[in-house]
C-alpha cells in the first residue's frame, strides 16, 4: 500500500511538473520560429499583403515567421487548419471576409467555428472595386452600366466564390444599377481572377484595389469606380458608386488569429508586435506604394468589426435570397 500511495505521489508530482512546465512555456514568447497560415493561393492580393505585413513584424517578434499557403473551401481549410494548431501561440492565421462570414454561414468546413480562435488585430481594410482590362471599351462606370443594359446578361464580373466576399457586393451593385451581369466564380483566389480579366475571360472584376493595383501600375487594368465611402487613397480620381448617385458601399479586410487557447501572453505579445508595424516607416512607405489598405485595429476591435460585417451581410443574403437574386 505505502509503494501504491508513493507511486500515486511520484505521478501526482510529474502530472504538476508537466503542467507547470506547459504554463512556464509562454514565459519569454517567442523563443522560436512562429508558423503563419495564408488560407488562400500564392500570388493574390491576401498572399502578397500579408507576406509583407508578416516580414516587418518579424523585427518586431524577433523570430522568423515563415508563412504557408493552405487554400481550399474559400478560406476555409486554411483557417480551420489555425483553429486545429497547437495552442501555444507559435501558430497564427490570417482570416479574411470569406473567413468569417461565408465559410461558416453556408458551412463549408465540418468543424469550423470561430469561437476556437483569438482575434489578434486587423491588418487591411479595403473598397471593393470594380476593375475592367485598360483596352475595354469603358472609361467610366456609366459606360459599363450603358453596355449591360443594352447586353442585358451578357457582360461577365468575377468574383472569389458564390455568396462571398467579392460576389455579394457586386451582386448588389447589379441590383442597385439595375443592370444584368453574369458572374463568374474563381475560388482559387484574386490571382487567377485576376489572370482572367487580363487575358479577357472576363469583362470586368469584383475585387480589391490591392489585388489589381500592379496592374493598374502596369497598364494593363483600370478601376471604374470603388464600393467606398470616400474615394481610394490611392486612386484619387477614381469616384465611388455612392458620390455617384449608387448606394453600393462594400470592403474587406485581412485580420489575424491564433488558437483560442493559446497563452495570454503569447496573445498579447503577438498583438504588441503588430501594432508596432504600424509605426514602422518601411512598412508604411510599402503599403502606399502597393496600395494594400493598411489600417491597424486591435483584438477587441477587430472582435466588433467581425460581429458589425456579419450583421451587414446576412442582411444583405437574406434580403437578396428573398427576392431570388441569390440561391
Amino acid at each position: 500500500m505505502r509503494y501504491l500511495k508513493q507511486g500515486f505521489v511520484a505521478a501526482l508530482g510529474l502530472a504538476m511538473a508537466i503542467a507547470t512546465g506547459s504554463a512556464a512555456n509562454a514565459d519569454g514568447f517567442p523563443k522560436k520560429d512562429v508558423t503563419h497560415i495564408i488560407p488562400w493561393s500564392a500570388g493574390g492580393g491576401t498572399d502578397a499583403a500579408m507576406r509583407r505585413f508578416m516580414h516587418h513584424a518579424e523585427k518586431q517578434l524577433g523570430v522568423k515567421i515563415n508563412s504557408q499557403n493552405v487554400k481550399g473551401a474559400q478560406s476555409g481549410i486554411g483557417v480551420h487548419k489555425t483553429m486545429t494548431s497547437r495552442p501555444d501561440g507559435y501558430t497564427i492565421g490570417t482570416l479574411t471576409w470569406d473567413s468569417v462570414i461565408t465559410v461558416p454561414n453556408n458551412k463549408l468546413v465540418p468543424g469550423y467555428d470561430l469561437d476556437k480562435l483569438s482575434f489578434l488585430g486587423t491588418i487591411t481594410l479595403h473598397s471593393t472595386a470594380l476593375a475592367v482590362r485598360a483596352d475595354s471599351p469603358w472609361k467610366t462606370i456609366q459606360d459599363f452600366i450603358a453596355a449591360a443594359k443594352k447586353n442585358p446578361g451578357k457582360l461577365t464580373i468575377s468574383n472569389v466564390g458564390t455568396g462571398g466576399v467579392w460576389h455579394l457586393p457586386a451582386l448588389d451593385m447589379a441590383d442597385k444599377t439595375g443592370i444584368n451581369v453574369r458572374h463568374i466564380p474563381y475560388p482559387k483566389g484574386s490571382a487567377p481572377q485576376r489572370e482572367a480579366l487580363l487575358s479577357g475571360e472576363t469583362d470586368a472584376a469584383s475585387i480589391s484595389v490591392a489585388s489589381v493595383f500592379p496592374a493598374i501600375k502596369a497598364g494593363k487594368a483600370r478601376i471604374l469606380a470603388v464600393m467606398g465611402n470616400e474615394r481610394d487613397h490611392a486612386l484619387p480620381d477614381v469616384p465611388t458608386f455612392k458620390e455617384l448617385g449608387y448606394d453600393v458601399v462594400w470592403g474587406s479586410f485581412r485580420m489575424v488569429a491564433t488558437q483560442k487557447k493559446a497563452p495570454q501572453e503569447a496573445k498579447d505579445k503577438l498583438e504588441a508586435a503588430f501594432a508596432k508595424v504600424f509605426k514602422d516607416p518601411e512598412f508604411i512607405k510599402k503599403a502606399e506604394e502597393t496600395a494594400m489598405g493598411a489600417v491597424w485595429m486591435n483584438a477587441k476591435e477587430t472582435e466588433t468589426l467581425v460581429k458589425t460585417m456579419g450583421n451587414k451581410a446576412s442582411a444583405l443574403v437574406a434580403d437578396l435570397k428573398k427576392r431570388g437574386l441569390l440561391k
